[in-house]
């Protein structure tokens, strides 16, 4: 009766070295997944969304490691709609 118990905890130990194995190979896969799905965008995409999100241009092209006429280029910008959208901005904030 002792080889019996002995048995069933040595299969017991093998099942749970088995179930560790597994989930270590699905986390593996999960984070394998999660790295695949990255999407790199380009820097006009990146610096639309940057601005959207209320970043300056300065700020956007420091972080993208470029000029701010390029920044500018991407965002469509030209020297009349930011004056004026400053001029907007300012004369909304005062009324």
């Amino acid at each position: 009766m002792a080889s019996i118990g002995m048995i069933i905890s040595t299969s017991g130990l093998y099942n749970t070295t088995q179930t560790s194995a597994a989930t270590k190979t699905e986390t593996t896969a999960a984070t394998t997944t999660a790295q695949d799905d990255t999407v790199k965008l380009s820097a006009a995409a990146e610096a639309k969304m940057l601005y959207k999100q209320g970043q300056g241009v300065s700020t956007i092209a420091a972080s993208l490691g470029t000029d701010t006429k390029t920044v500018d280029s991407y965002l469509g910008l030209t020297l009349e709609k930011t004056i004026e959208k400053t001029l907007e901005a300012t004369l909304s904030a005062k009324a």
